[in-house]
């Protein structure tokens, strides 16, 4: 593939992404369902997963403890739910290949509809060991696992009351240096157990263990980047049912915060997706939007 082909093919990505989010926005009523949606989706969650491919760059290991913190309001949630969900968490670089994450969400009323509360939602742990791509290595690695919880008792819509535990390995390399173009697949499982909480699973969502295989592109701009994604889940390795579940995500990831003296401390990225789903029940359209913004914190331990 040409430089110049590379170009049209990521331009045209982009494109469907800002035309697909205007069209089903106007479609929104028509496209969705009222109880949950299509399992959890967001780019920015799997490009964490990747080596050398998070939206705000790798953790760099020049400090003692490097620690970032993090929150991403869910901005779909104002139009498809009665909550807003904030996840907030930490992700710290214990080594230079190795990576500890958690997650708490939050919950409360946005004001919009007749519901009311607030709490605890969830939790997720993580680890990560990662090779990340070089000269000598150009294409880079990553295994690790991810286990998360209901907490408490959230609102039905919030969660489909089972726990789950997501091991995964991740590769990535870089396609054509010059137009910025990362190529990424990922193959993971989700290994589901009960909760206290009933089991409310959403419209496409699988009921049973499953794996997943999801690759796609990711290109930088000058003031954004661009993904596409596709993937398959499929409940026929891990379980006794046949269920398959194929989805197309495209999404644009614009960070807002440009100046460099506080961009290796603070950023702001904006999401804006689509996806086009076919599954058990049915084929689903739809959007989503959400806010993710870092706070970097580097310990130094000074020698006596």
């Amino acid at each position: 593939m040409s430089v110049r082909a590379s170009h049209r093919l990521l331009r045209l990505a982009a494109c469907v992404a800002a035309s697909t989010a205007a069209f089903l926005a106007t479609a929104r009523a028509q496209s969705d369902t009222s109880g949950a949606s299509t399992s959890a989706w967001d780019i920015a969650e799997l490009l964490d997963r990747l080596p050398n491919a998070s939206p705000f760059g790798k953790l760099t290991a020049d400090a003692p403890f490097p620690l970032k913190y993090y929150a991403r309001p869910r901005l779909g949630d104002f139009f498809h739910r009665s909550y807003l969900r904030l996840p907030i968490g930490a992700r710290a670089q214990l080594t230079p290949n190795v990576e500890i994450s958690t997650e708490l969400e939050t919950y409360f009323t946005h004001g919009l509809r007749d519901s009311a509360g607030y709490g605890l939602s969830r939790y997720r742990v993580g680890a990560k060991y990662e090779e990340v791509m070089s000269p000598t290595h150009p294409l880079g690695w990553s295994v690790g696992t991810d286990f998360e919880t209901p907490l408490s008792r959230p609102p039905m819509e919030l969660t489909d009351g089972h726990r789950h535990l997501l091991p995964y390995v991740a590769f990535s390399e870089v396609l054509l240096p010059k137009s910025n173009l990362i190529g990424y697949s990922s193959v993971s499982a989700d290994f589901l157990s009960h909760s206290p909480l009933p089991p409310n699973f959403g419209r496409n969502q699988l009921h049973s263990n499953s794996t997943t295989l999801s690759t796609g592109l990711t290109r930088d701009y000058k003031r954004f980047r661009v993904a596409l994604t596709g993937n398959w889940s499929t409940t026929a390795f891990l379980s006794d049912e046949h269920h398959n579940l194929f989805s197309l995500r495209p999404d644009i990831l614009i960070p807002l915060t440009r100046n460099p003296g506080a961009s290796d401390r603070t950023h702001l990225l904006l999401i804006f997706g689509g996806r086009a789903v076919h599954g058990p029940d049915g084929t689903e359209l739809g959007v989503n939007g959400s806010v993710r913004i870092e706070f970097a914190v580097h310990t130094s331990v000074k020698a006596p």
